[in-house]
Parts: C-alpha cells; sequence; structure tokens
C-alpha cells in the first residue's frame, strides 16, 4: 500500500515555471512545496573551460594565417611594380586601380566589387593613424565624375600604399602623407579581419 502511494505521489509531481518542486495528493491538494536550489555544476564549468582554451587556440591560429595572407597579398602585389595602367583592365597584362585590388584579393579568396566607389562599401572603417598591412585605401582624385571615391590603393605600411595610379605612372608605391594624395584621402577600409 506504502508503495502505492508513494507512485501515486511520484506520478502526480509537477514542475512549476519558478523553479518549485509541488507534490499534490489524488484530491489536488498540494501535499509538499519546495523551492529547488540551483548548485554549481562543476563538470559543466570544466566543460566551458576546455572550451575557452579550445577557441583561444582557433583565434591563434587564425591569427597566423590572416598575418600570412596579408604579407603574401603585399608581396604578390608588388610583383606588378611597373605595370601597364589599363581604364577597366582587371587582368595582369594591364589594371585600372580597383581591378588591381580586385585581381589581389581574389588571389586570398576575398571577393571584392569591381569598382573603387563599391569597394569603398566593403569591410570596417580604419581611421587614418591606424593603418595596417592591406587595408584598402580611397581617394577622390576626380571631381568631375560626381561620385564620393574615384581611386583605390592598398596599404602596405611606413605610410606607403601600392597602386595603378595612372597610364603615365603605371603601378607605384607612393607615400600617403608626402604626395599629392593626402590632400584627395577619404578613408581606409579593412577587409580581412585583423584581431
Amino acid at each position: 500500500m506504502k508503495l502505492l502511494i508513494i507512485f501515486i505521489l511520484l506520478t502526480n509531481i509537477i514542475f512549476a515555471s519558478h523553479n518549485k518542486i509541488i507534490i499534490k495528493n489524488r484530491n489536488g491538494t498540494i501535499v509538499k512545496n519546495k523551492k529547488i536550489k540551483h548548485t554549481r555544476n562543476r563538470f559543466f564549468d570544466d566543460l566551458k573551460k576546455k572550451q575557452k582554451r579550445l577557441l583561444s587556440k582557433v583565434r591563434k591560429r587564425n591569427l597566423k594565417k590572416l598575418k600570412y595572407r596579408k604579407n603574401r597579398l603585399i608581396k604578390y602585389a608588388k610583383r606588378y611594380l611597373g605595370g601597364r595602367y589599363v581604364w577597366g583592365g582587371t587582368k595582369p597584362n594591364g589594371f585600372d586601380c580597383s581591378g588591381y585590388v580586385k585581381y589581389l584579393y581574389a588571389k586570398e579568396g576575398i571577393r571584392l566589387p569591381r569598382t573603387a566607389y563599391a569597394q569603398s562599401k566593403v569591410g570596417k572603417s580604419i581611421s587614418r593613424r591606424n593603418l595596417k598591412k592591406g587595408d584598402l585605401l580611397f581617394f577622390l582624385t576626380d571631381k568631375k565624375r560626381h561620385i564620393p571615391i574615384t581611386h583605390v590603393g592598398i596599404y602596405i605600411g611606413n605610410g606607403k600604399f601600392i597602386h595603378a595610379a595612372s597610364r603615365k605612372d603605371g603601378i607605384i608605391i607612393s607615400s600617403l602623407s608626402k604626395s599629392k594624395y593626402s590632400k584627395y584621402f577619404v578613408k581606409a577600409k579593412r577587409v580581412i579581419n585583423y584581431r
């Protein structure tokens, strides 16, 4: 008989939404009403610590990969120094500024829009004093075109950037502060996420 009563009581346990256990008898009268106290789960805490360590390792690995990528991108960009500038060019036999940038980033598996203006809408805005290698620099070099961005280059460090400048100059490295481009500078964007 005792076992039957215990069974009935156990089958009538209802878990309320406010962390309580309520036990009712056959008539529906509350026999026991107990608040549940939560304690820390050491097993769960250990799992969280392990997860944190693994995430940290993954982030470090990704950071090394990203550093390698940006250096490789710049090394590859320098191969084309002295190359031809061709309006609308997107291939090594002749680039325009945004075609050059798009081509180099595509080599790293990063797809960018075709024009400098469209490229300026991608990525995270970066202040001029926080530039890192691989950041994109945007300029307004031709106001007659009536768009806010008309030129793009890739920052290579030490206050310099590489770009497909013009028909006359081709692909060159310029100073960001000691050239005409300083007054044409509009903004910088980071497309690769350096952590």
